[in-house]
């Protein structure tokens, strides 16, 4: 059993469908959901090293690929979206500003699909990156980097925007319901998910008193706080592709 295969967390939804989060060492999460009756399944955000448990688990479950979403263009990692697509001849959907060329279907915010009677919405959420999408799903929302528990993405990378990023905390994620689930691309303490309500509470970056605060810190202190990002041009150019 792999170390990503140790770390699959399975829940309980609303409406009875599919949904799975996967986790590598690194803290990079993804997901499998599925309409449970019809066995449709989307797969999203799949990092090169999760995505053989991620097939592992459609097999598994007898599951009938038909999109792979990625939430943007990852800067960290490698996506395996284009790997998937070869493999489940599922259609690969990113936003409409995603610059990748295996994109079969672009959204926008607000556009819909379906899994069965399983439905898809999708929230523009840029500041982390242009092409930023989230995820609705009944009683779930996956926040990619727009929103990671206790934090947001950060803004100081290629396409990131800080004045994007405080309109997406505050007027996206600061208008929908309190208890709906937040489920983010990235965590590093093992925590797999939180509320909307917690993070509108707890979270530093959906605190700030103005919007120039928040784009001021962003820009000039949030950076001295990071890590340099590991292979940051070798995943650029391959998800860019």
């Amino acid at each position: 059993m792999t170390d990503t295969e140790e770390r699959i967390v399975s829940t309980e939804t609303p409406g009875g469908y599919i949904f799975e989060q996967f986790r590598v060492e690194r803290g990079c999460l993804g997901y499998l959901v599925a309409d449970a009756e019809t066995r449709f399944a989307a797969i999203i955000d799949p990092e090169e090293e999760m995505a053989e448990a991620m097939m592992d688990e459609v097999f598994r479950r007898n599951l009938r690929p038909k999109y792979i979403i990625d939430t943007h263009t990852h800067a960290d990692h490698i996506s395996a979206a284009r790997d998937l697509k070869l493999k489940t001849c599922a259609k690969v959907v990113m936003h409409e500003k995603a610059p990748a060329s295996i994109v079969d279907i672009k959204v926008v915010d607000g556009d819909r699909l379906r899994l069965g009677s399983l439905e898809i919405k999708f929230r523009y959420a840029p500041g982390h990156a242009k092409d930023l999408v989230a995820v609705v799903l009944p009683g779930k929302i996956l926040t990619a980097d727009a929103l990671i528990i206790g934090s947001c993405g950060r803004t100081d990378l290629l396409n990131g925007n800080a004045t994007q990023q405080y309109f997406t905390l505050g007027c996206v994620f600061g208008t929908m319901p309190d208890d709906l689930e937040v489920w983010p691309g990235h965590d590093y303490k093992g925590r797999t998910h939180s509320t909307l309500g917690d993070e509108k509470k707890n979270n530093p970056k959906m605190r700030f008193a103005s919007e120039d605060e928040f784009v001021e810190y962003m820009d000039l202190e949030n950076p001295k706080k990071l890590s340099d990002v590991c292979q940051l041009a070798e995943s650029l150019k391959a998800n860019m592709v």
